[in-house]
């Protein structure tokens, strides 16, 4: 099982990217927890310049079903506030 910091859970939350799988584990939008997994270990490594090149194709097609899944989900939220807008 993957642990995100508190860090990179507010800002998936904030980001729409994180969600609860059915087994209950905190999972990136669109993807399986080993995925999930994989793509943020290679997210760390990167940011702290500890680069891996191997890995480089595996992560950006686990970026892209991501960010598909993550946009479905925006347009889902997009769809649900236009069709019903807060009365103030």
């Amino acid at each position: 099982m993957f642990n995100f910091t508190d860090a990179e859970r507010a800002y998936l939350n904030e980001m729409r990217a994180i969600t609860t799988n059915p087994q209950g584990q905190e999972v990136l939008v669109g993807l399986t927890e080993e995925e999930t997994a994989f793509y943020m270990t290679h997210t760390r490594q990167f940011l702290t310049e500890r680069r891996d090149r191997d890995g480089k194709a595996r992560y950006l097609e686990l970026h892209d079903k991501h960010e598909r899944a993550r946009f479905a989900v925006l347009g889902a939220e997009h769809v649900l506030r236009t069709e019903n807008p807060p009365r103030h």
